[in-house]
């Protein structure tokens, strides 16, 4: 049985990374400042947001499975973000890029020596999986330090100097060069998902702690260190633990709507978060190379909501026509 609680998480996650990509595709972001801001805090939560849901449903899913059937399941799921990362992939090169018909570029992509813009992040959840397979074990033991060491030493890479590397590299531990988001130190997320759910937390005046402390370490970085948004690409340590507090507090709140039958809508965003996601980059990247846009913030919101209706429309149609044939 899904738990809806995460599912209306990962509706809203899903919800806000397709308006920041609806504005920074077609909003002047320097104009409109406000708007600017709203698109930075919305990518301080997401993709950790994600890793978090991925750490808390892979533990439901594959807690009490053997190894060899938790394995298939987790090499299906990677397939499956693979290939939404090459649909994106392509879709942004050739809409985006203007990419011209050659094998050496497709192999580019296909081999993963470039990375297409906006599509960096399916690749890192399909990385994200890719890393729980020799971790499963460790992640299912019962020894609680086991899981705070493998937190701990996924924070470590946030402290290792960071260099221009290739972005089989940067896919696991960051760097120049690309928007990479490094697996390894965004893991951390992961971990507390598996905590989360182990320990069925919800209100808990410690984990509370725990997050204000991350944004408090945030807010320092950004008013004396970095003196501005602690730095995103390369991922620093202050960006890493920035979306904390918010996201438990979407978490909490995901734990309410999933109660509340006025908000299926928004657990079978959650649900179908992939499709969302990887429907909505199609259109954006496709609507850049008509005449049918314009760059505004109206724009941008009357584009998020459309790309919202059609995704449902057509996620209702796909349902519809399978408890057809299911009837039948």
């Amino acid at each position: 049985m899904r738990d809806k609680t995460i599912d209306c998480f990962k509706g809203i996650l899903t919800i806000q990374m397709i308006l920041a990509h609806c504005l920074q595709f077609y909003c002047n972001l320097d104009a409109e400042r406000g708007w600017r801001f709203l698109t930075e805090y919305i990518n301080l939560t997401t993709f950790s947001g994600f890793v978090f849901a991925f750490g808390y449903v892979s533990y439901m899913a594959y807690a009490k499975e053997e190894f060899p059937n938790a394995l298939k399941k987790i090499v299906k799921n990677i397939a499956r973000l693979l290939l939404a990362f090459y649909i994106s992939s392509f879709t942004y090169v050739i809409f985006i890029d203007r990419m011209p018909f050659r094998i050496d570029k497709i192999l580019e992509i296909v081999l993963i020596k470039r990375l297409a813009g906006w599509s960096e992040f399916l690749l890192s959840f399909a990385g994200v999986m890719l890393i729980t397979i020799p971790l499963l074990k460790l992640l299912k033991s019962q020894n609680k330090k086991l899981l705070i060491a493998i937190g701990g030493a996924s924070i470590l890479v946030c402290f290792l100097p960071p260099s221009n590397v290739s972005p089989i590299v940067g896919l696991f531990i960051g760097g120049y060069g690309n928007a990479y988001y490094p697996v390894i130190p965004y893991y951390l997320y992961f971990v507390i998902g598996v905590c989360f759910v182990r320990n069925g937390v919800r209100f808990n005046w410690y984990v509370m702690a725990g997050a204000l402390l991350g944004m408090a370490y945030t807010i320092f970085d950004a008013l004396f260190l970095s003196k501005g948004w602690p730095s995103r690409f390369p991922l620093s340590f202050a960006w890493l633990l920035g979306g904390m507090l918010f996201l438990y507090g979407y978490y909490l709140l995901s734990g309410f709507l999933g109660t509340k039958r006025y908000f299926i809508w928004l657990s079978n965003i959650g649900k179908y978060s992939l499709p969302y996601l990887l429907l909505s980059n199609i259109v954006i990247f496709a609507l850049k190379q008509s005449k049918f846009f314009k760059i505004s913030s109206t724009y941008s919101l009357g584009l998020f909501v459309s790309i919202l209706f059609i995704i449902w429309y057509m996620t209702g149609l796909v349902k519809g026509k399978a408890q057809k044939i299911k009837i039948e």
